[in-house]
């Protein structure tokens, strides 16, 4: 068989030694005969088969041919498309599937590929490839591209690691050279010369014979490196100029060597080329974005990344083996190397990449105040939501917007989580003002000082520095767990040695370098208070034998001491004592450790620290506070044995602790007290390593028994959570209250006493002494009392009356109705027959001398007897206005429902009845009635705590409403009427008087104020607007770090309002003063404030800041109800339909800055991703859809604006009944500098493109 057309042609004109013009003329004709892809192809592959058939010498001839084919001219210099024989995508199509096996054995050949393909790869055009990708056009550029890289990479890897090819190479190196010349030699017979090679011919790529003219050396293709390693002789190989065969071999490998090093940095020249100036990464992320929008059912992240070459190249250009090494010290200082090997780990860094995108950006909007500001202001933002407002976030949303702000704020792993450290310990620093003590000499007056101190406590001070310690200790490292788990990456195994004193010379990961960085803060960990401090606060009306034991062990004498032996004795011999000694002072050391230590623990619990890291931080922990100790000899200075025995003892106290906390467990699944739960709740308030295991624990018990409908237990597990309610406000923060509530519903809707009457003979003992006063179904009533109690506290304490959908999820189940509808008064509000003879036998029993029967208990329920308490009281009290029943009998019957069965009816129904009747209807009868109710009798213990808050308010209002009375009929009063006017203010001031002293709301000594003077204190109607502004304004001026130090110096300026500067006051973010302000001031006021403050901070420093801190109030709820006015959704509206264009306007007009308008970008574009895919479906479609036609209209005809894309959508879609009608833009608006800045701004963030891919090109 004759040989093909375009063969033929070239070995004619190889042989002859033709020109490349005159080899050109007739392949041109051959390829217009055919004129099809196929024929070209085939060109191409004749040429580089041929070409890298020779792998040991170089022919300059074929070197010509193929650059005149791909380029037009044989000197490459630039690109003749007319002229060029092979298009530059049919000759890189075929390129790139030679690489594999040419890569290591044609280092010459390569040479002078990469030499012509710069000029090859000139013909990209980025915008043209976007442009088509936009329109949906076939283009091949990007599949090309991406071998391509590949490609490179692996070049690159060759002249980086040598020795390991060689190596991989060369056990057979023989062999495998001569197969492949074989191979070749096969391919090349079969295909293009089928017929035997004459005599006296060569067996060369194209068959021609020694006489003719070439430049070919057949000599040279004998490369003695491939046989290295063979046993072979080289007398076989004779001499060569005078050198020995294994002096040839060196100088040969000498010059592969160079060669293909040289190829390495031409090839990451061509790669760092391709992604600087041809915009390669802009291309893959456009086909990306493509292939995301088309491609439904697979995972986002895959989508989005399936198809660049980054992560494939990183791997050809790491590290073969952990043997292997470099293979020359020259490489890896060639400046193009550590470029390219730089840009591809930030390439394939997503995080990476846009937090280097985004540093720019702030480097552009920071000042020097701002720049060292710590803690964020939108971490910030986030954490004081969690503890001030409630209910709180759940946790997904709290992680979403904290990844989203990571993204946004370009933080590495480190500098965020010492932000979040920071964010934290400053809440629980501020909160810890009014229980911080000077260090005493002596542990006796330290504990003296404690207890008179706990005295002096409030529960809101109390409360808010547990909830801030739990933020520190329990909620902050489980929200870092699930963001590690979220990103899912082994960021957490990189390990960074760092020089610090305190692990010098360790390894460490992100978390641990930002445990080691905050270890310096020593004032700020000082500050902060241990949890002891308010331990006998929390448990003062809860006393048990645990506490017994921990009071005991603080007195311990030496009397006492003597005695050691007889007490180990009696705790061994008792197996089921769990309050031993030893628990007791394990609890109290764990209580007394310093917050960092706790710290430290935790994050070793959960896996984030390693052992001898955590050794390593502990080993010190306790030289923290040394430097702030007053006098007196502190045995803990002398460390006589390197911190190591100390830190030891540290330790047992834990193990000490959960050993405990596990036996105790164990205990309450086989018997449930109230007791034993109390002292369980009392662990989780001082261990906070034991916390979230002891409140998982609860909770599983609490669905377990509900699902048993046990009742006696479900009773002590209510019982002991009201008895310790702190622990209720822990619970919330962890988990939404729905996660307790849900498990109670259905048995507080449909109990009945006939169901567990049969178990009241059954039960062990009494869980409390109350109980000895009842019997029979009496003791049933109450034990669903408690229960019922449990689920008023919980509603009012995350005030849930308004969102009662949220926790009660049958509509039409008693709980749902009950508070959905209110307190109702049967004959007046409504009218139910059955009811109303409920109602007559009740009312019977009350009025009459035997009480109510066990019968009437046994036949009524609980939720009827809770329907009708309202009205039984109204009904009462009609009776006493019509003089048919005495005071004492009306006061008797409130008496009764003072007992334990029936106190469960008093909240909210009865004291709902009663302050009505103090402002609408007789208000001496409600003074009289709520004065037996909570100052006489046996109150319940509950009531006060639950009922205060509104009974107070009555009180309060009535007093005005009087006082107003007493000014306009001063002179027609006779005085008798001012004599009963006088008595009765004096009982409703009683009253008034009480409650505020048991609820600690009004202290009367300057001295006993715990509060800190802040900006929100003194918030009156007419300074809100004022104040909150004040506040923002505040917050983003100031960081902590500038004012810290002024914090630290005197501990009585933070509670001494005249002593204190007022730099001091601007740490505290009041996020309730927010939230009404908000209520009050409405969405739109709300959201202007907030955008002029960014504004002015564009102009006057700290715009980072603002734009943190407003975006975080935008789009964290902070309105009661979902769906009110203020939610986030309404808000995001208000600021895009409204705010900003008016803005932009009022701006533009005065000439603002360019910064500004940045700003207001840079602080739009954080409320529209933060906002982008969260809640329910409706609000992700609406925020989506929002998103996408803001960004249409900023599309305008401006040849210097930013190109911003229309994105297809749906026309015969109408949503402006949804979302309304977009704001257009004025020529002032576009030409003026603000709007420049604003685009920027919006540009500036990495989430958008992929929130509403292809926005911005």
């Amino acid at each position: 068989m004759s040989p093909r057309p375009l063969e033929a042609v070239l070995r004619f004109a190889y042989v002859n030694g033709y020109t490349c013009n005159e080899w050109a003329e007739p392949t041109r004709q051959c390829l217009a005969e055919k004129n099809d892809r196929k024929t070209t192809n085939e060109l191409c592959e004749l040429l580089l088969c041929r070409f890298f058939a020779q792998t040991r010498v170089s022919e300059p001839l074929l070197e010509r041919y193929i650059a005149y084919a791909i380029t037009g001219n044989e000197d490459h210099v630039q690109l003749d498309i007319d002229d060029c024989l092979i298009p530059p995508v049919i000759f890189l199509t075929c390129l790139v599937k030679y690489i594999e096996s040419t890569a290591i054995h044609n280092p010459r050949q390569w040479a002078h590929i990469l030499k012509c393909l710069p000029t090859v790869l000139s013909i990209i055009d980025a915008d043209q490839i976007v442009s088509d990708l936009l329109n949906e056009k076939q283009n091949e550029w990007p599949r090309i591209l991406c071998d391509v890289f590949i490609m490179l990479s692996r070049l690159v890897a060759v002249g980086l690691y040598r020795d390991y090819y060689a190596k991989d190479n060369g056990k057979h190196a023989s062999s495998t050279m001569m197969a492949m010349d074989t191979d070749l030699a096969t391919q090349q017979s079969t295909q293009f010369n089928n017929t035997q090679t004459q005599p006296g011919e060569s067996s060369l790529p194209f068959n021609f014979t020694m006489s003719q003219p070439s430049a070919f050396d057949p000599d040279a293709t004998i490369d003695l490196a491939g046989f290295a390693e063979e046993p072979m002789s080289t007398d076989a190989f004779g001499s060569m100029d005078g050198h020995s065969a294994h002096d040839s071999t060196h100088t040969t490998m000498t010059d592969r060597e160079r060669i293909e090093s040289a190829n390495a940095i031409k090839a990451a020249q061509i790669i760092v080329d391709l992604i600087e100036k041809k915009s390669a990464k802009r291309i893959f992320e456009m086909m990306n974005n493509q292939k995301q929008q088309h491609q439904e059912g697979i995972e986002k992240h895959e989508a989005r990344h399936s198809e660049e070459p980054w992560a494939t190249c990183q791997a050809i250009l790491a590290v073969p083996s952990s043997q292997a090494s470099v293979s020359s010290a020259d490489m890896t200082q060639n400046t193009h190397i550590q470029k390219l090997l730089l840009m591809i780990n930030r390439l394939t860094d997503r995080d990476l990449d846009r937090r280097m995108a985004v540093h720019i950006k702030y480097q552009e909007l920071e000042d020097e105040g701002t720049a060292r500001a710590l803690p964020s202001a939108g971490l910030m933002g986030y954490l004081y939501h969690m503890v001030q407002i409630r209910p709180g976030l759940s946790d997904e949303y709290i992680i979403d917007c904290i990844s989203k702000l990571q993204i946004i704020k370009g933080a590495f792993d480190e500098a965020f989580y010492l932000e979040i450290w920071f964010a934290a310990l400053t809440g629980l620093r501020e909160a810890s003002t009014g229980l911080y003590k000077t260090e005493s000499s002596t542990e006796k007056d330290t504990q003296q000082q404690d207890e008179a101190d706990s005295a002096k406590l409030d529960m809101i001070t109390a409360t808010n520095c547990l909830l801030w310690r739990t933020i520190v200790l329990v909620k902050v490292p489980y929200l870092i767990k699930k963001l590690q788990e979220q990103k899912g990456s082994d960021d957490s195994k990189i390990y960074v040695k760092r020089q610090d004193s305190l692990v010098e010379g360790l390894e460490l990961n992100s978390l641990e370098s930002s445990l080691a960085e905050l270890h310096s803060f020593a004032s700020l960990l000082n500050g902060c208070s241990s949890p002891m401090a308010t331990f006998d606060f929390f448990t003062a009306n809860t006393p048990t034998k645990l506490m017994d034991k921990i009071k005991f062990e603080g007195t311990t004498t030496n009397d006492d001491d003597e005695d050691d032996f007889m007490k180990l004795i009696n705790d061994m011999s008792s197996s089921v004592d769990l309050n031993t000694a030893a628990v007791a002072k394990a609890i109290k050391n764990v209580g007394h450790e310093e917050v960092f230590a706790t710290l430290v623990r935790v994050c070793h619990d959960y896996g984030f620290v390693r052992d001898h890291v955590a050794d390593a931080l502990l080993k010190n922990t306790t030289t923290i506070k040394n430097d702030d100790s007053d006098q007196g000899f502190d045995i803990d200075m002398l460390d006589l044995d390197g911190g190591d025995t100390k830190q030891r003892l540290k330790s047992e106290d834990v193990d000490t602790l959960t050993k405990n906390v596990e036996d105790r467990m164990a205990a309450i699944k086989e018997n449930i007290s109230r007791t034993a739960i109390t002292e369980l709740l009392h662990i989780a308030l001082v261990s906070m390593i034991h916390t979230r295991r002891i409140i998982d624990f609860i909770i599983e018990l609490l669905v377990e028994k509900a699902e048993m409908r046990d009742i006696f237990s479900l009773a002590r597990i209510c019982d002991a959570l009201n008895k310790c309610s702190s622990i209720i406000d822990v619970i919330g923060q962890l988990y939404h209250p729905v996660t307790i509530l849900g498990p109670l519903e259905q048995l507080c809707n449909n109990w009945k006493p006939a169901e567990s009457e049969m178990d009241l003979d059954g039960r062990s003992g009494f869980d409390s002494p109350s109980d000895e006063d009842t019997d029979g179904v009496q003791v049933l009533y109450g034990k669903y009392g408690k229960i019922w109690t449990f689920i008023i506290l919980v509603l009012n304490k995350f005030d849930l009356y308004d969102n009662i959908d949220s926790v009660f999820k049958d509509v039409d189940g008693f709980c749902y109705q009950f508070f959905a509808q209110g307190p109702i008064i049967y004959g007046f509000d409504v009218s139910d027959q059955s009811m109303e003879e409920f109602i007559r036998q009740w009312q019977t029993a009350l009025l009459g001398n035997d009480g109510v029967s066990d019968d009437l208990l046994r036949y009524s329920t609980p939720q009827q007897l809770l329907q009708a308490a309202p009205t039984l009281l109204h009904r009462t009290v009609l009776v006493y206005e019509n003089g048919q029943l005495e005071a004492s009998a009306l006061l008797g019957i409130i008496s009764y429902f003072q007992e334990k069965f029936l106190s469960f009816t008093l909240f909210p129904g009865i004291v709902s009845v009663l302050c009505g009747d103090v402002l609408a209807r007789n208000a001496s009868i409600a003074i009289m009635c709520l004065h037996q109710l909570l100052m006489s009798g046996n109150p319940p213990d509950m009531l006060l705590q639950i009922c205060g808050s509104s009974i107070l308010g009555a009180l309060i209002s009535l007093a005005d409403q009087r006082k107003q009375e007493r000014v306009v009929n001063s002179n027609m009063m006779s005085l008798n009427d001012r004599n009963e006017n006088n008595e009765f203010e004096g009982q409703l001031n009683v009253l008034q008087q009480y409650i505020k002293t048991n609820l600690g709301i009004e202290e009367k000594n300057e001295q006993r104020q715990h509060h800190t003077e802040t900006i929100s204190t003194g918030v009156t109607c007419d300074n809100l607007s004022r104040k909150a502004q004040a506040m923002f304004r505040y917050i983003v001026k100031s960081g902590r770090s500038m004012f810290m130090r002024d914090v630290d110096a005197d501990i009585v300026a933070l509670w001494d309002a005249s002593k204190a500067p007022k730099q001091v006051i601007t740490h505290y973010l009041d996020m309730v003063m927010f939230q009404t302000a908000l209520d009050m001031g409405g969405p739109h006021w709300f959201v202007d404030m907030i955008a002029n403050e960014v504004l002015e901070a564009g102009k006057s420093g700290g715009a980072v800041r603002a734009a943190e801190l407003g975006s975080c109030l935008i789009t964290t709820p902070l309105s009661r109800t979902p769906d009110a006015d203020g939610s986030c959704s309404n808000l995001l509206r208000c600021l895009l339909q409204d705010v900003i264009p008016s803005s932009l306007k009022k701006h533009a007009a005065a000439n603002a800055s360019f910064f500004q308008g940045q700003t207001l970008g840079v602080f739009t574009g954080d409320c529209l991703v933060l906002m982008h895919d969260r809640g329910e479906s409706t609000e992700r479609e609406f925020v989506h859809e929002f998103g996408r036609q803001f960004f249409e209209t900023l599309v305008v005809d401006s040849e210097n604006a930013p190109q911003i894309i229309h994105v297809k959508h749906d026309d015969s879609v109408n949503n402006h009944g949804a979302i309304g009608v977009l704001a257009s833009w004025p020529d002032m608006v576009i030409e003026s500098p603000v709007w420049r800045g604003f685009i920027k701004g919006l540009m500036s963030n990495p989430l958008i493109n992929e929130s509403w891919p292809n926005t911005f090109i």
